[in-house]
């Protein structure tokens, strides 16, 4: 099928509103792990996968994650929040 100049602007706007989204989500990411670093010294990154949802990888294990809603949980229970605590429970 040939797109109509019609298809191809809804097309295009489209494309623009998730680029612009997904801007939006990196920026954010990127705001967690900075205050992850500036509250706990631990330096790393934020993903996103699926089922986890977002998660902070520390940059000395960079093969998987730990979910940042079971950080908060954990924080709330009086846990201290070390990269030991984040290594031993990293999702896999």
């Amino acid at each position: 099928m040939i797109l109509t100049k019609k298809n191809i602007t809804k097309l295009k706007n489209a494309l623009d509103k998730a680029t612009k989204s997904e801007i939006q989500s990196n920026l954010a990411a990127e705001n967690i792990a900075t205050i992850i670093k500036d509250i706990t010294g631990i330096d790393g990154f934020i993903d996103h996968f699926p089922d986890d949802g977002f998660g902070f990888t520390p940059l000395s294990n960079n093969d998987t994650h730990v979910s940042i809603e079971f950080l908060i949980e954990k924080a709330k229970c009086g846990t201290d929040i070390t990269e030991e605590f984040i290594l031993d429970n990293l999702c896999f």
